[in-house]
């Protein structure tokens, strides 16, 4: 059974204030004060970014996540992403072979399906989705 996450914002959001105040106060640091400073500045922000990294990898196998802006596709090692004002339009059906409902999202680039029955928690995922669909005014072609 596949994961599925439901997260308002992404853990990177989270960190990047905290990031960037680094980032100026190791170049104050380096300016006004020491270079040593600095370094130990920027190597804080270094351990933040690797935590950041490994809260990103604890997710084993595939998932799929909804964001506020986008969904997030976690298959195989690989991670992909769609936005939700890319997505040109949205085709919900019956699969041919199996009969699971599936969804193809169509971005003009590329093609992405999902097939909520495969995730846990399917009907929430369905409810999400279609929630976001509606809320960015994704084109649904029947």
């Amino acid at each position: 059974m596949n994961k599925y996450y439901v997260i308002d914002k992404s853990h990177y959001t989270e960190n990047w204030p905290l990031l960037a105040l680094l980032f100026v106060g190791a170049i104050l640091a380096w300016w006004q004060i020491s270079s040593l400073l600095a370094a130990v500045l920027a190597g804080l922000g270094f351990i933040i970014m690797l935590v950041n990294e490994r809260r990103g990898k604890k997710k084993n196998g595939n998932s799929i996540e909804v964001l506020e802006k986008c969904i997030i596709f976690n298959e195989n090692g690989q991670s992909r992403s769609v936005a939700f004002n890319e997505i040109k339009k949205v085709k919900y059906s019956n699969g041919l072979s199996s009969g699971d409902p599936a969804i193809l999202i169509d971005t003009g680039i590329n093609k992405h399906k999902i097939h909520p029955s495969q995730y846990e928690n399917s009907n929430k995922l369905f409810r999400q989705l279609q929630s976001k669909f509606s809320d960015f005014n994704c084109n649904i072609v029947k």
